[in-house]
């Protein structure tokens, strides 16, 4: 599978790098629209970590579709809300600290118990583009508790050590390390986008998108207090295999080489 990356046409404020897999808004607050580099698949998840963060700005990050096709280089507004959504052709929701399952304008909402996830129950999501681990829509750990409740500290996925990783309940939509996706699902004809925050199905979004009017392309605003967004690896990156593979800890000389795959099922860390 091809390596998922953002459009190298956005706004001027915007610095692509890791080839084009993350975006760092340099200044400001505003001309900060970035695109997925090919439009999405229908129930193909298009998923962003939260890199980078700035005080000092209110508001935080936007994402949504549009079937505005940045290859053809359209003028960009400033900011994804309302200017862009304003243009039609786009729908667009702002990321908040609070952000809970969509209401419909009756002021009704499908109670949890009832809500059938669009990612489903088992570990193993799967899209059109291929299967998925669960894991990698949640959020990094930055620090998590092993099986026998000690402590420890660093990077790596909830799963990966056995443990319950701490930020996981407590983490915002808004901070560091938090995991926002978006998808759209065809449904009788009719398609509806899915917000996805650190793994959980926000419910179908009340507006239906003309899927049949034209391709969909992600869009993000790296808006306010967001600062730099990366894209997660789903499909073909290393990411979602570094996650799958049990890790070893073995000790080497110190001059062996360090850090590497010793093959496709053991990860050697010293």
């Amino acid at each position: 599978m091809p390596t998922t990356r953002f459009h190298p046409y956005h706004g001027q404020n915007i610095k692509l790098s890791s080839d084009n897999m993350v975006a760092y808004r340099e200044t400001s607050f505003a001309h900060a629209l970035v695109f997925s580099e090919k439009p999405l698949m229908p129930g193909e998840i298009f998923l962003v970590e939260i890199e980078k963060t700035e005080r000092g700005w209110s508001g935080h990050l936007r994402i949504g579709l549009t079937q505005f096709n940045p290859s053809e280089h359209f003028d960009l507004p400033q900011y994804a809300l309302p200017d862009l959504a304003s243009m039609g052709k786009s729908w667009i929701s702002a990321v908040t600290k609070t952000h809970s399952r969509i209401r419909s304008r009756t002021g009704l909402q499908e109670q949890s118990s009832a809500y059938q996830s669009v990612l489903g129950s088992t570990d193993v999501i799967r899209t059109p583009r291929g299967p998925i681990h669960r894991s990698a829509l949640l959020p990094a750990c930055k620090a998590y508790r092993d099986r026998t409740g000690a402590e420890h500290h660093g990077s790596g996925p909830r799963d990966q050590h056995g443990g319950d990783c701490f930020s996981q309940n407590s983490i915002l939509p808004t901070d560091v390390g938090s995991r926002i996706g978006i998808m759209y699902k065809v449904t009788d004809d009719v398609a509806r986008m899915h917000f996805i925050f650190n793994g959980e199905d926000q419910g179908p979004s009340e507006e239906i998108i003309p899927y049949r009017n034209g391709p969909l392309f992600a869009v993000i605003d790296v808006y306010g207090t967001t600062k730099q967004v990366s894209i997660v690896q789903l499909y073909g990156g290393s990411e979602i295999n570094r996650r799958d593979l049990p890790v070893v800890f073995v000790a080497f000389p110190q001059e062996s080489i360090k850090g590497k795959y010793v093959n496709h099922q053991t990860l050697c860390l010293l």
